[in-house]
Formats: C-alpha cells, sequence, structure tokens
C-alpha cells in the first residue's frame, strides 16, 4: 500500500492499520468511495456485503434478477484497480451488451469521485486513458488495467490477456469453446468469480462449476432485494406463467429448474453475424411524438425519424416481421433483403438466395394506431412482398387498421399482409395425393425451424454490431413439457418479428412447394442436446 503513503502520513501509526484492513475489504472501500445514482453513499444490501466481503478465491453465483449483481462487479473491479499496483483485472460476459451495462456503471463512478478520476493513467493528448476501440479497458496511474471483454463463440478476444482477477456476468451464456480461453487468461492463485442467473441448461461448464466443491456457490433470489413487493410477486407469477415455469425458476428464484435446451445453435447465429453496411437501427419512443399536435405531424415525424429511401431495385425482394404489444410493451419491426443470384453448377444452374437483416424499429410507449402508421410507411418505401404480423397484444387491431381504413387502401395489402396466431397450427404439406390429410405443425415450432434452418445454411444474416439481436438469439431456450416445446419468455421481440418474417417469406415463397409435396423435411427444433 506504498502509493497511498503520502496521503495518509498524518494519520498516526496506530490507526494506519486499520486503515490498511479498510482499503483491503470492497465492502468497506465500496462504502467509503461510491455512490448511488441519486448521490446518496453507497450502502450494500446484506446479500452484497457478504458476497464482497468473500476471501474465497473461486465463487460462483446462482442468482435470480435484481440482486445487485453489476453493482458489486464494477465495485469489486474498480476496488482492485484502485488498491492495488499493477492490478490486472478482466471483466468478461457473453457479448457486448452485457459489458455496456458494467461499463456504463464503472465510468459513472470514476466520473462522480475525484479520487477516481485522478487515479485514471493519462495518455500523451492529456486525456484520461480509456480506451475504447476494439475493447473497452481502462488504464490506472497505479499500472492497473481493467479489460472489458465479450466472449464471443470462441473466446477469441481473452486470448493474449493474463489476469489476477476474472469477473464474468451472465456465466451460463458463455459458450463452451470460450471458456478454455477464459481459463488460461488467470494466472495462478488469482480470484475467479463467475456472476449469472441460470438458463437451466445441463451440458455447460457453468452447470458443472455450480456442483463444484471447490467453488463457493452464492444462491441470492430475487425477493432478496429489499425493494421486493408482493405485488412484484404476483406480477412475475402471471407473466412466467407460475412457480412451476421455467422463467419463475431462472429469473426469479435463481434455480437450475427443469432442464432447458438452447433454441438456436450459437455458433450458428455467430457465423451468421456479418456486416451490412446499409442496416439501419431506428428507435421510435413516445418522447419522439409528443409535441405533434395533428395526424399529419405525427406521420411527417415518423417519416423523418425512419429516414428511409425508396427501394426500386428488382434483383431484391423485401420481408417484414412484426411482434407488436400494448402499449406499454416494446414493439419490434424487422426488414429482411432476400438478394437473389444465378448459381451455375456443372449441370444446371439455379437460384441461390440469402436474406439479410436491413433495417430494425424498436418502439416503446407507441399506441397501436401510431404503429399502423409506421408499418404504412415501410411500406411505402419498401413494397415488401410480404408482411407478417403477430396477431396477439394489439396486433389485431394494427391488421385491421391496415386492412380496411380509408388512408391506407393505397398500399393493397390484401394480399401481402397476414396476422399470425402463434398458439395455432400450420399445414406444412399433406400426407396423400388428393390433399384431404393435412400435416400439421405447430405455428411458433414451425417458424423457429424456419430460423435455424436458414442460420444452419448460412442464409439468414444479421448485422454484425447490433448486441441486442445478439443477445436475444444466444439465450433463446425452451422446455419440453408432455411433448410440447415451451420457449422461454420476456427476452424475445425481436426473435418473435424475425418468425413472422420468415413464416411470411415461406407461404409467399413455397405455396407450390407446400400444395406437391406430401412431407417437409422439418429438422426438429433442437440446438442442444437434451440432457434427461
Amino acid at each position: 500500500m506504498s502509493e497511498y503513503a503520502e496521503r495518509f502520513k498524518d494519520i498516526p501509526k496506530y490507526r494506519q492499520k486499520d486503515l490498511v484492513k479498510f482499503l483491503k475489504n470492497p465492502y468497506f472501500w465500496g462504502q467509503a468511495y461510491l455512490q448511488n445514482r441519486d448521490g446518496k453513499d453507497r450502502r450494500y444490501w446484506p446479500h452484497q456485503a457478504e458476497d464482497l466481503q468473500c476471501r474465497d478465491r473461486q465463487i460462483i453465483h446462482l442468482d435470480g434478477r435484481d440482486v445487485g449483481k453489476t453493482v458489486n462487479i464494477a465495485t469489486l473491479g474498480l476496488h482492485k484497480a484502485f488498491t492495488s499496483k499493477g492490478g490486472q483485472i478482466l471483466i468478461a460476459a457473453p457479448h457486448q451488451g452485457h459489458l455496456d451495462t458494467i461499463i456504463d456503471e464503472v465510468e459513472w463512478q470514476i466520473d462522480n469521485n475525484p479520487d477516481l478520476t485522478s487515479s485514471i493513467a493519462i495518455n500523451n493528448q492529456g486525456r484520461p486513458k480509456i480506451i475504447r476501440k476494439p475493447y473497452f479497458r481502462i488504464e490506472w496511474k497505479n499500472g492497473s488495467v481493467i479489460f472489458f471483454r465479450p466472449a464471443g463463440a470462441y473466446g477469441d478476444s481473452f486470448r493474449s490477456l493474463h489476469v489476477n482477477m476474472i469477473l464474468v456476468d451472465e456465466g451460463a451464456w458463455i459458450p463452451e469453446k470460450a471458456w478454455k480461453a477464459l481459463r488460461q487468461c488467470l494466472i495462478q492463485a488469482g480470484v475467479f468469480r463467475i456472476y449469472s442467473t441460470p438458463n437451466g441448461l445441463r451440458d455447460t461448464t457453468y452447470f458443472r462449476l455450480t456442483a463444484s466443491d471447490r467453488w463457493k456457490l452464492f444462491k441470492i433470489p430475487s425477493w432478496e432485494n429489499p425493494s421486493w413487493t408482493k405485488n412484484r410477486e404476483i406480477e412475475l407469477l402471471e407473466f412466467y406463467g407460475g412457480i412451476e415455469s421455467a422463467g419463475w425458476q431462472h429469473e426469479v428464484a435463481g434455480v437450475h429448474g427443469k432442464p432447458t435446451y438452447g433454441a438456436f445453435n450459437i455458433e450458428h447465429f455467430k457465423l451468421s453475424q456479418v456486416a451490412i453496411d446499409d442496416y439501419q437501427l431506428v428507435e421510435i419512443t413516445q418522447d419522439h411524438l409528443k409535441d405533434c399536435e395533428n395526424e399529419s405531424e405525427v406521420m411527417d415525424r415518423i417519416d423523418m425519424l425512419l429516414n428511409l429511401i425508396p427501394q426500386n431495385n428488382a434483383e431484391f425482394a423485401f420481408w417484414v416481421g412484426s411482434d407488436t404489444g400494448y402499449v406499454n410493451d416494446p414493439t419490434e419491426i424487422v426488414i429482411f433483403r432476400e438478394r437473389f443470384a444465378t448459381e451455375h453448377t456443372e449441370h444446371t444452374e439455379r437460384k441461390k438466395y440469402n436474406m439479410e437483416l436491413v433495417l430494425r424499429v424498436h418502439c416503446e410507449h407507441i399506441a397501436y394506431p401510431i404503429i399502423a402508421e409506421i408499418l404504412a410507411t415501410i411500406d411505402r418505401y419498401y413494397k415488401p412482398s410480404g408482411v407478417g404480423l403477430d396477431h396477439g397484444g394489439n396486433g389485431m387491431s394494427i391488421l385491421q387498421d391496415l386492412l380496411h381504413l380509408d388512408k391506407f387502401a393505397d398500399l393493397d395489402l390484401d394480399e401481402r399482409i397476414e396476422g399470425i396466431d402463434f398458439g395455432s397450427s400450420t399445414i406444412i404439406g399433406y400426407r396423400d395425393d388428393d390433399k384431404t390429410k393435412p400435416l400439421k405443425k405447430r405455428t411458433k415450432e414451425f417458424m423457429t425451424t424456419l430460423i435455424a434452418k436458414h442460420l444452419h445454411s448460412k442464409k439468414l444474416l444479421f448485422p454484425m454490431h447490433d448486441a441486442v439481436i445478439e443477445d436475444q438469439f444466444t439465450t433463446h431456450t425452451y422446455t419440453l413439457k408432455n411433448g410440447r416445446v415451451i420457449y422461454s419468455k420476456g427476452n424475445d421481440h425481436i426473435i418473435d418479428a424475425v418468425r413472422c418474417a420468415m413464416l411470411s417469406r415461406e407461404k409467399k415463397q413455397s405455396l407450390e412447394i407446400m400444395m406437391n409435396r406430401e412431407v417437409w423435411d422439418i429438422p426438429i427444433p433442437v440446438a442442444t442436446n437434451p440432457i434427461f
């Protein structure tokens, strides 16, 4: 602790021992140095305090949501960097989106504490040595460094690092091939802490470590949050479908629960992430429209926010999918561009295609008539071949507006738009020549299978840098109940929009095949090996 000698030289020696003990303890240090966002001194909840003061080198968590994991990870990283000469800390997570939340907390603490601010190293231009590309890191005057790295599919970002502390967020979702690279980063006698809500997957390193005697296990359910109320419990029980549901067990109770399986193969999805130069992400919230005084101003504002260019290229087809929630739920709209090309083989030529996501519109607190206006504006610019609309939530009302209001009559949507009932069945073929015995598949399973099939063949492409899409596709799971597939809820609005676009396309493009093929070759939607 020699770097603190000058600062505390006036403190009596018999009290300096207490000071050293104080500085070594992340709990006491955090309460002295850090703040809450309301400006008050940080005060940790009892379970947070127990975690921060635990001296075990290998710690793993089975936690529910909203128990303060981000706060503890930020505290531990800042404490290690501030109080250790040459401390090397790696904060890891499956995706950049997970890291951004921790980065925001760490930067806020640095900006709001003069001691922390003055401890950051300075670069040649006289600015704080906070490097943001290709990966975020913070360098300190005492030689410490905090590295923030997303795992990706293979853990490539971890290679060449050698650190004495690893802090992992959402460890249940770290891909298996990334764990080896992550473990190799830690020097001998280093500290390894893994925080996560469980996901029910059994064939994972995270699941194995939670059962290991060599790891200190913390179990913190959501109701340990002091702000937990009976109303919150009722709300979440209703949302997840009861105390026996996978969502409640994982997200609230923080237990492994029943076996769960990945809905999509993570490696297939990672390979589908490419650079799409003209990809746009547009966010439309209530605040963007609150000063509009009439319908005409709303339409003009939507047109300005979307900032679209008319698409008239005959080589492309466009497909739209929309997951529409109620006003308090987010709405996601996705637009795929299908490129056609001729592939020449030794004996013949055939059309090949790929579908790439070129626009995602995220809406929050937007009433359904405005969602209808947004879809109408998109239709006027893209003239999509098909529009799939989730019939749940406000979807039915939006569909009725688009089909029956005079102001949308010019769109001629009757043959191009379809409301999709996720709980229904879809005919995918026939068992006999006269087509009197249809072969049906549950619609949501069928749509999921379409996505998985196109990911496998590398014909469905997503933008490389949209972390929210990556988060949803790589964490979407399902359970089996009485032979039925039950998909995880909550973090799936983009996936549901993609489902709608894929089914709309399949029905338009494959109508003739569906009428003439007896049985489709449909792969099962299981992307991971079931564990029984």
